[in-house]
């Protein structure tokens, strides 16, 4: 009885390690699918991650390759922009001075052409009206009351040596070949026969001519003392023609 009851529990016992052991093997074996299944996700992203951290370095150096590109293109132009702006300011600065030379060149250039009488002029200045003494029949010489080309030579020389730009008698420009001169009762200028009254305008500083005109002893005063009429105005604004006939040059090349 005995024997069969340590038998009996000989068999639970020998039950009771098998259901422990297949306990642990199922243990061991989900244990071992867990592990499996881990390294597996683990290699598989091992292998996914250097993929994708590959691709992005790489976008990373062409974009700074790109950047770097730019920035040196960038420098470049602006290398260029800057010494295009030099040559603008070189040609800008040339074109100026040129500008300011063809203006100096023109002025002076119109300055010539006024002096030469080759252009109408338009300035202030002073005129000059000469007229024969209202008693010339009085004095014993009658041409101590007329007015000679050399009364009216005097007067011009007066005011071109008091500074006038321009001079006209009787609306005859005077110009380098300009005469005034008497034949017989008249007197010409550039081959112009004038008569009395005689009017001599002069542009130029007014005062200056106006003082030069009534110096003490000058011209004017000496003219006076004869009786011969004399006026003289000033004006802001004096209207000289410009001289029609032949230029000097010409003439003495036709001579």
């Amino acid at each position: 009885m005995n024997r069969i009851s340590s038998n009996k529990q000989t068999v639970i016992n020998n039950l009771k390690i098998r259901r422990i052991h297949v306990y642990l093997a199922l243990v061991f074996l989900v244990f071992g699918f867990i592990v499996a299944y881990s390294v597996q996700l683990t290699m598989e992203g091992a292998s996914n991650v250097p993929a994708s951290s590959d691709s992005e370095w790489e976008k990373k150096v062409k974009l700074n390759e790109k950047l770097i590109q730019e920035k040196e293109t960038n420098e470049e132009l602006e290398k260029r922009l800057q010494k295009l702006r030099l040559e603008v300011n070189q040609k800008e600065k040339e074109l100026s001075e040129r500008q300011a030379v063809s203006r100096q060149v023109l002025n002076e250039l119109e300055q010539m052409r006024m002096k030469a009488g080759l252009i109408p002029v338009v300035g202030s200045g002073v005129t000059v009206t000469l007229e024969d003494s209202k008693s010339a029949r009085s004095f014993n010489n009658v041409a101590d009351g007329i007015v000679h080309d050399q009364n009216i030579r005097d007067v011009v020389n007066e005011l071109f040596a008091a500074g006038a730009e321009g001079i006209a008698i009787n609306d005859q420009r005077l110009v380098g070949g300009s005469s005034v001169r008497c034949v017989g009762p008249t007197v010409i200028v550039n081959d112009t026969k004038l008569a009395p009254p005689f009017v001599i305008k002069a542009i130029g500083d007014k005062e200056t001519l106006l003082s030069a005109l009534k110096l003490p002893g000058g011209v004017i005063d000496m003219l006076k003392q004869r009786t011969i009429e004399i006026t003289i105005n000033s004006s802001d604004k004096i209207e000289l023609p410009a001289y029609v006939g032949e230029t000097q040059a010409k003439a003495s090349t036709e001579a």
